[in-house]
């Protein structure tokens, strides 16, 4: 009996796709209050235009074994539609407006063999398989994503390669309804942990954990504890080049998954707005993990500080059209010690690392979207903020972090059902006074790329990033680069 109602909700949806309100929205409501579905399930709906609102809950219902493949392509058919680019900003610091969308699972009911946890609850594959090839014009910290030019230097640099270490695999639980909430889990990883120490073990790459995290979701407040994506500065461009490190990185973007618990509030204003509220408490990393492999881990200044980061983030969404706008206001605070010597004199100085930030998604047209961030703030290096530099060594004018602004903004034209452009640019501007001769005192970065939906699942990009860095009283050291990018995307 659910199945078949909901079969027909949906076929008078897809048929109604006009509508200015989206009907998707609306009976993702109703499957929500009638607990079919979770909050989170219902807001990646609601983020969503009218026809990509129907594709995602057709495949959700199907991953929960309400609705069977037969009665997919029915929904589907009755949609009479084409495959369409996402237009949103995905929640947690995805991808802004990304052509690879969320992922639209295929797999089929529990009923009919899914993969399933210990417990008999549906557990969701998924995943993006990414080749990538490349071509740079100059040295930078990492060849095959390049954040920022290293020291201009005689010699050759032009260097082109190929890789494959950006894929992605996740796995997603759904739970049972607990105490009125919804349980819901996620872990997710790639392959840029670092690469085998042997003479061709360049491709030989390590995997990487991105995302571990459960979550329990009422209707108005969520608890999440885990790895996941940060609430700070939670928004990045679209890129296929750059996907295991977020686009603009260094220049503006900041980013990083880090353990933590947080809660969120969210409350309806009417007419299509809400206001969420979101409040975590983190690990207390500032970014200066040493470089070299090592199993154990040993407290760094942010350890040192004696307490969590603090993180909290404000937002308002609003309609515009058929699609959603936010704006959001974000700060973080992390207390630390940088501890070193001076000859045989022991040295501790504490500092705070803090930042606030202002992000914006703004579907102004039907056609054409503007996003980004700005922030200033203090010892971020755990985000790529300070050009990827936190702090310096006690005695020299960074001991207490070093000052950092700058942010992003990307304009996306979204010329038809498959073809996607994206047009950003980016900035870092670490304070000078807080720097030393030599370290790097401004990056920017300025990216390009087309995005082809050659079917629901494949996608083909093009991108081309120019990246300018400076260092601090080093003008012959001042260097630029290129880098060419096409990347082919399978997305399940």
């Amino acid at each position: 009996m659910i199945q078949r109602l909901i079969l027909t909700l949906f076929v008078l949806t897809a048929g109604t796709l006009a509508w200015s309100e989206s009907p998707a929205q609306e009976l993702a409501r109703l499957l929500k209050e009638k607990g079919l579905i979770s909050q989170s399930d219902l807001s990646r709906v609601e983020q969503l235009d009218a026809e990509q609102s129907v594709r995602l809950l057709t495949s959700i219902l199907q991953e929960k074994g309400l609705i069977n493949g037969a009665e997919v392509t029915r929904v589907q058919s009755g949609a009479e539609t084409q495959p369409v680019a996402n237009t949103r900003p995905t929640v947690q610091n995805q991808s802004v407006a990304a052509v690879v969308q969320p992922p639209q699972r295929k797999q089929t009911a529990p009923a009919e063999g899914s993969v399933t946890a210990q417990s008999k609850f549906p557990v969701t594959i998924y995943g993006t398989l990414l080749w990538n090839s490349f071509y740079n014009t100059a040295a930078s910290n990492n060849t095959d994503i390049p954040l920022y030019a290293s020291p201009n230097a005689p010699g050759p640099v032009e260097n082109f390669g190929m890789t494959a270490r950006q894929t992605r695999l996740g796995l997603r639980y759904q739970g049972p309804v607990i105490a009125g909430a919804r349980l819901s889990g996620e872990v997710e990883t790639d392959f840029f942990g670092g690469k085998a120490a042997l003479g061709n073990g360049i491709n030989m790459d390590i995997l990487r954990l991105r995302l571990a995290f459960g979550r329990l979701d009422w209707t108005n407040f969520s608890l999440e504890a885990g790895q996941d994506w940060v609430v700070f500065a939670p928004l990045n461009p679209t890129s296929l080049a750059e996907y295991a490190i977020p686009a603009l990185s260094g220049s503006g973007n900041l980013w990083i998954r880090s353990p933590q618990i947080r809660t969120e509030w969210r409350h309806d204003l009417g007419q299509g707005r809400r206001v969420l509220w979101q409040l975590a408490a983190l690990d207390p990393n500032v970014g200066d993990n040493p470089v070299a492999f090592a199993t154990l881990r040993q407290p760094k200044a942010g350890e040192l500080g004696r307490g969590p980061a603090v993180e909290s983030r404000v937002e308002v969404a609003t309609p515009f059209g058929d699609r959603k706008g936010e704006v959001g206001v974000s700060g973080h605070w992390n207390p630390a010690k940088n501890v070193g010597s001076i000859g045989t004199e022991s040295l501790v100085r504490k500092f705070q690392a803090w930042g606030v930030a202002l992000d914006y998604n703004l579907p102004l047209l039907k056609w054409f979207a503007l996003s980004g961030e700005v922030f200033g703030g203090r010892a971020l290096g755990v985000f790529t903020g300070d050009i990827g530099q936190s702090y310096l060594a006690p005695g020299t004018p960074g001991e207490h972090g070093i000052g950092t602004r700058g942010g992003w903004m990307q304009a996306q034209f979204n010329w038809t059902a498959k073809w996607q452009t994206n047009a950003a640019y980016g900035i870092e501007a670490p304070e000078l006074h807080s720097l030393t001769t030599g370290t790097r005192a401004k990056n920017q970065t300025y990216m390009v790329n087309f995005m082809y939906k050659f079917s629901p699942d494949v996608t083909f990009a093009w991108e081309w990033r120019r990246f300018l860095t400076n260092y601090r009283n080093q003008l012959a050291a001042n260097n630029l680069g290129d880098q060419a990018n096409m990347a082919v995307a399978y997305t399940f």
